[in-house]
Parts: C-alpha cells; structure tokens; sequence
C-alpha cells in the first residue's frame, strides 16, 4: 500500500474510538474539526473545544489567582459571552450556514470563559442559583434546537446522514 493509500484510508474511517474523544464527529462532518498528521495517522481536533477547553482552565487559573468576587457583572459572563456559541451552533445546525472554523473556536473561547465562571462560581458557592439558571437555560436552549431540528428532520452534516 503506498503512503497515499494509507493516507486515504486513513482520512475515510474517520477519528475512531479513541479519536472520536478529541472530535466527537462523525466522518462526514470532520469539516468542523482541525486536522493534523502524526506520520501516517490523521488526528482531529473539535474546533469549538479548541476555544472552549483552553479558555476554560485559563478563567478558572486566572480566578483563584486573583480570587474574582461575586458582582453584578456575573449575568454578563454567564448569559451573554455563551450567545455567539449558541447561535453559530444553532444556525449551523438548523442549516442556515455551514459556518467555519475559525468562527467555531472563536465562539468556543468566549463559551470556555463563561463556563470557567460557572465553575468557579460553584466551587466557591455550590448550588449558586444564578449557575443553576444558566445551566436551565443553555440545557433549555439544547433541547428546542435538538427538537425542532429532529421534527424537521433536518440534515446532520455535509454528508446528509443522520447516523
């Protein structure tokens, strides 16, 4: 088999078990996952959970180390920095654009701060009211667009398939 081959093959079965950690797609839908090549074997990155993770444990390292009080502001870093996020998930998944990439991680890093105030502020206040709240609505939020797009049975990726 010749490198072009393998690389071929490679690239059709998609992540696998292991790698579907790290991409959660499916193979038609790797187009919303960075790619890199470690010798013959592709690899995937889920390009929202490459803002999202990254973000999160910066804003929980950031907030020990300068012990960030509650404040007003919190409703802004809980139900506004996970708009942008909902939104491209929503669209894209609704079948409005195809979005990108870029935009994919650039929305993950603003859902990674917000989530990594949620945590913080549940450690610091477990069962925090204003975190349960959050966690109501995004979960709230989830499941209309997963609904509606079931009952419309809209396509889950480029390659069509529901899987």
């Amino acid at each position: 088999m010749s490198d072009s081959e393998g690389k071929a093959r490679a690239l059709s079965r998609g992540p696998g078990f292991w790698g579907f950690l790290l991409a959660h797609h499916w193979p038609g839908q790797l187009d919303r996952c960075y790619q890199i090549w470690l010798g013959k074997k592709p690899v995937w990155f889920c390009a929202r959970c490459s803002g999202i993770y990254p973000a999160l444990f910066v804003t929980l390292i950031v907030q020990f180390a300068l012990e960030v009080p509650r404040s007003v502001h919190d409703w802004l870093w809980l139900f506004v920095l996970p708009l942008p996020a909902v939104v491209d998930w929503a669209s894209s998944r609704w079948g409005f654009r195809r979005g990108s990439n870029r935009a994919r991680t650039l929305t993950g890093v603003l859902l990674g701060i917000a989530l990594g105030r949620t945590v913080y502020m549940n450690m610091i206040e477990p069962f925090n009211s204003m975190v349960g709240i959050q966690i109501g609505v995004l979960s709230g939020i989830i499941l209309l667009v997963e609904v509606t797009a079931r009952v419309l049975r809209l396509p889950r990726g480029p390659d069509r398939s529901e899987r």
